[in-house]
C-alpha cells in the first residue's frame, strides 16, 4: 500500500506508510472573489517507519498553478500554432524536520504525525479542471529528503470550490423569454432558476400558442452551449491582450409533439401546447465545466432553442430563442480525482437540489462579533433619539420616575439637556407636589375656607388673587412642565421646551394628567363628589358678609370669575357630579338674585 504513494525511489522497509490526510476533502468559498470569506485548511502528514531512517528534511508544499493554452488549426500556408502560458499563483511550505544545510538526522522506528493548518483568502482562484491544456490546480507535495538515496515523495490534489450563497439572485430568479410572432405564434420558454448544479438536470418549460389557423409545431431542439474565452495576459489592457474564443455543445435534446394528445386549453382563452423538458447534464468535468471567470479563463453557458413551425402553405419557419444559464459546483456532490461525480444516481442529484433550496440561515455563533448596523451604541438601542415622536417609548419596560438607562440617553449628542437633569427635575416636581406649603391666611375665616378647600382637593389659593394673573407668592412655587430657569434657553433646541407663559401657571397645574399606566393602577377618586353639599350653604357664607351685602353686580362678577376659573375642574368630574354642581350653582344664583338687597 505504501509503495503506491511513492514517486521516485525508496524502499518499503524504510517507509512503511507515508501519506497526506486532509480534514476536509475540498475547500469551499461561498460567493464571488470580492465577497467570499476566508476558509480554514487543516490536515496531517503521517509517517510510519519500521526501522530507523536517515533523512535530510521532511517538508510539505502546497502549490497552485494556472495554465492557459490553445491550439490554432493548421492552414494551407503552414501548420498549427500553439499559444500557452503557465504561472504559479500560490505557494506555501511547511518544514517539519530540518537539521540544517548539509546535515542529516536519524528518525527512530515508529509512527509520526505532523499537523498543519492554513487560512486561505476568499479571493483565491477556484480549481478549474476538465480541459486538456487549460486549468487551475492545487497540489500538495510531501517529501522526505535523503542524502544517499532518492527522496520519498507523495502527492495529493486539493480542490477549491467556489459555489453560490443560498441568497444568491441566480437561485431565486427565473429566466424566461416570451414574445408574440405576429400572425404566427405566441411563445414562452423559461427555466425555474438561472443557476443549475453541476451533474443535475435543467428543467425547461414551454408554452406555445399558434395564432394562425392550420399552423403546426414541428421539431423542438434544445442545446446547451459552453463558451470559452481564454486570455494569456489578462492583466494587460484590452488592446494588447492575446485572446482566444471557442464554443462547444454540451448536450442536444430533440423533441416532437404529439399533436393529438398535447393540445390543451391555456389561460381559458386559446388552445396551445404547454409542456416541460428535462436536460440531463454530464457527470464529468471533462464534458462540462462550471461557470467561472478568473486568471484569464472565462467559461459561460447558454441554452439555445429552435422550434420548427409548419405553415399551412407548406413552407417551414423557425423560431429561435436563447436563455443564459449558470452552472456551479455544489459541495454536496463529491468529485473524485478524475473529475467525475462520485455518486451519479438521480437520488443524489435530487438531494443536492433540496439542500440548496432548504439551507438554514447562518448560525448566530458565527456572526455574534459582526459590526453593528450604523455602529449604534448597544447600550442605548432602546432609547429614542432626539427626533422621536411625543409618544412614550417602551412604557412597559420603565417605571415611573425611574433612572433606568439614563447613561445611554446621555450618549445622545444631538440634545443639549441631559437625561440626568430631566430626571432630577421630574423628581423635584413630584416632591414639590407632595410637600407644597399653602399661603398663610390673614384671617380665621380664610383659614377655615382653606381647610375646607384642602379637604375637597382644591388648592388653597384657587380663589386667591393669583388665579389667572402673573403674580406668584414666594412660598407657593409654580408647578409646571416648563424647564427651570437654570437652563439657558438659548441653547435649548427648538421644540424641546414648552413656551414660557406665566399667566397659564395655574392652568398648567390643573391640567397635569398622569400617564395611562399610572392611571390604571390608581384607585378612582373624585375630589369634587361633595361639592354639591358644599354649595348648599348660602352664598353669603361662601363669599363673606361684606360681599353678600354689597351691590348685586359685584356678586355676579365674583360668581362669573369663579365659573371661568372652575372650568378645567368641571371637565375632570364625573358626568353626574358635573350636572349636580351646575344645577346647584344656578339655583343658588337665582335665589340670591331674587332676594331684596
Amino acid at each position: 500500500m505504501a509503495l503506491s504513494f511513492f514517486s521516485g525511489g525508496g524502499s518499503a522497509s524504510h517507509a512503511k506508510y507515508f501519506d497526506i490526510r486532509l480534514d476536509e476533502d475540498y475547500i469551499v468559498f461561498r460567493g464571488g472573489e470580492q465577497e467570499a470569506a476566508s476558509a480554514h485548511l487543516s490536515g496531517k502528514l503521517l509517517l510510519c517507519l519500521s526501522e530507523p531512517l536517515s533523512i535530510k528534511h521532511i517538508r510539505l508544499h502546497l502549490t497552485g498553478i494556472s495554465r492557459v493554452c490553445w491550439h490554432l488549426p493548421s492552414s494551407s500556408a503552414g501548420g498549427g500554432r500553439k499559444s500557452w502560458r503557465e504561472r504559479v499563483i500560490y505557494e506555501k511550505t511547511w518544514r517539519f524536520r530540518d537539521p540544517g544545510k548539509g546535515k542529516t538526522e536519524i528518525l527512530p522506528a515508529g509512527n509520526y504525525e505532523y499537523p498543519f493548518n492554513l487560512v486561505l483568502e476568499g479571493n483565491m482562484p477556484e480549481s478549474i479542471e476538465g480541459l486538456s491544456d487549460t486549468y487551475i490546480t492545487y497540489r500538495f507535495k510531501a517529501e522526505i529528503g535523503r542524502k544517499y538515496a532518492k527522496d520519498i515523495i507523495v502527492r495529493k490534489p486539493l480542490r477549491i470550490i467556489r459555489t453560490l450563497e443560498p441568497s444568491a439572485l441566480e437561485l431565486a430568479h427565473a429566466m424566461s423569454v416570451e414574445n408574440i410572432w405576429p400572425n404566427k405564434i405566441e411563445y414562452s420558454i423559461s427555466t425555474p432558476t438561472k443557476a443549475v448544479i453541476f451533474g443535475t438536470s435543467i428543467r425547461v418549460d414551454f408554452k406555445l400558442i399558434p395564432l394562425l389557423k392550420g399552423l403546426t409545431i414541428g421539431q423542438i431542439v434544445s442545446q446547451l452551449i459552453e463558451s470559452h474565452d481564454l486570455t494569456l495576459n489578462p492583466e494587460d489592457p484590452d488592446s494588447i491582450r492575446n485572446t482566444y474564443k471557442n464554443t462547444r455543445t454540451i448536450l442536444n435534446d430533440e423533441f416532437e409533439l404529439d399533436h393529438d394528445n398535447a393540445l390543451e386549453i391555456i389561460d381559458e382563452a386559446a388552445e396551445g401546447y404547454q409542456f416541460s423538458r428535462y436536460l440531463d447534464l454530464p457527470k464529468t468535468l471533462t464534458r462540462c465545466l462550471q461557470d467561472t471567470d478568473t486568471k484569464g479563463i472565462k467559461v459561460r453557458h447558454k441554452l439555445k432553442f429552435r422550434v420548427q413551425l409548419m405553415n399551412p402553405d407548406g413552407h417551414i419557419s423557425e423560431l429561435r430563442a436563447t436563455l443564459p444559464v449558470s452552472i456551479f459546483i455544489s459541495p454536496n456532490l463529491a468529485i473524485d480525482e478524475n473529475n467525475n461525480l462520485v455518486d451519479q444516481t438521480p437520488q443524489s442529484a435530487q438531494r443536492a437540489i433540496n439542500d440548496i433550496a432548504q439551507q438554514a440561515p447562518p448560525l448566530y455563533g458565527e456572526h455574534q462579533f459582526d459590526q453593528l448596523y450604523s455602529e449604534l451604541d448597544p447600550n442605548g438601542y432602546r432609547t429614542p433619539g432626539p427626533g422621536s415622536g411625543p409618544g412614550t417609548p417602551f412604557g412597559t419596560l420603565s417605571r415611573n420616575l425611574s433612572a433606568e438607562n439614563l447613561a445611554s440617553m446621555n450618549a445622545l449628542t444631538n440634545t443639549d439637556i441631559s437625561a440626568s437633569a430631566l430626571h432630577s427635575r421630574l423628581s423635584n416636581l413630584s416632591n414639590l407636589n407632595i410637600t407644597r406649603p399653602h399661603q398663610p391666611s390673614p384671617t380665621d375665616h380664610e383659614s377655615q375656607n382653606d381647610s375646607e378647600h384642602r379637604r375637597l382637593g382644591v388648592p388653597a389659593d384657587y380663589f386667591g388673587p393669583s388665579s389667572g394673573s402673573n403674580s406668584h407668592s414666594p412660598s407657593s412655587p409654580v408647578l409646571s412642565r416648563r424647564p427651570s430657569d437654570e437652563v439657558d434657553h438659548e441653547h435649548v433646541p427648538s421644540g424641546m421646551a414648552t413656551p414660557f407663559h406665566p399667566q397659564y401657571a395655574e392652568v398648567e397645574t390643573l391640567s397635569r394628567v398622569p400617564s395611562y399606566s399610572t392611571a390604571v393602577r390608581t384607585t378612582k377618586t373624585f375630589p369634587f363628589r361633595h361639592l354639591s353639599s358644599h354649595l348648599s350653604k348660602p352664598i353669603s357664607e361662601m363669599l363673606g358678609a361684606d360681599l353678600a351685602n354689597s351691590s348685586l353686580p359685584w356678586i355676579f362678577f365674583i360668581i362669573g370669575r369663579a365659573l371661568v376659573t372652575l372650568t378645567p375642574l368641571v371637565t375632570m368630574m364625573k358626568t353626574e357630579d358635573c350636572d349636580s354642581f351646575k344645577l346647584g350653582l344656578e339655583s343658588r344664583i337665582r335665589t340670591e338674585a331674587a332676594s331684596p338687597a
